[in-house]
């Protein structure tokens, strides 16, 4: 089944929808919990928690990418996963992307839901402007959660090229940030 006709089933309330989605996605949506996870089970939960948020927010909300909206529900829950598993101590990976994220955004202590859908929109807009290999890094590492030598051996770039490309884009996601507060 395509997607259109998975996302038709989840509108007819038809418990095949699901099914059909374990089908379609199961796979891919395991090993990218995985990249997030050491835990098998917990990427197993974590796939399951969200074909259940699918199965709650479709309908209202019909998805242009079915996957893509899984992986991001997948992704909430592996990282409160995360969290609730590392209360005490954080991830040290989680943290340094965090902290590489703050630095592109001015003020980040005053994000309000509405600022952070703007942000998120100023985020989208930058990537757009991206060649297609630089894009690639940015959301492997801030998306997908890739260490940088996974990311070299994916694009054929070395770890220095990765942090450089990294680094420079980060500045560039900073200037464009304030350029369009700037201009709102």
């Amino acid at each position: 089944m395509d997607d259109k006709e998975i996302i038709d089933l989840f509108f007819e309330r038809d418990e095949n929808a699901i099914r059909e989605t374990m089908n379609s996605y199961n796979g891919r949506l395991l090993r990218f919990a995985m990249r997030f996870l050491s835990d098998s089970r917990d990427a197993e939960e974590c796939v399951n928690d969200a074909y259940a948020r699918a199965w709650d927010t479709i309908p209202p909300n019909r998805p242009d990418n079915l996957f893509a909206y899984l992986a991001s529900l997948c992704r909430n829950s592996a990282l409160d996963v995360i969290k609730k598993n590392t209360a005490q101590k954080r991830s040290a990976q989680l943290v340094e992307l965090t902290q590489e994220m703050n630095e592109c955004i001015p003020d980040s202590s005053s994000i309000t839901d509405d600022r952070s859908d703007e942000l998120a929109e100023c985020i989208n807009g930058y990537l757009a402007t991206l060649p297609r290999n630089k894009r690639a890094v940015f959301i492997g590492r801030y998306w997908y959660n890739e260490k940088i030598s996974d990311i070299a051996k994916r694009t054929g770039f070395s770890q220095s090229k990765v942090k450089i490309m990294l680094y420079r884009m980060r500045e560039e996601l900073r200037n464009y940030i304030e350029r369009k507060e700037g201009s709102l």
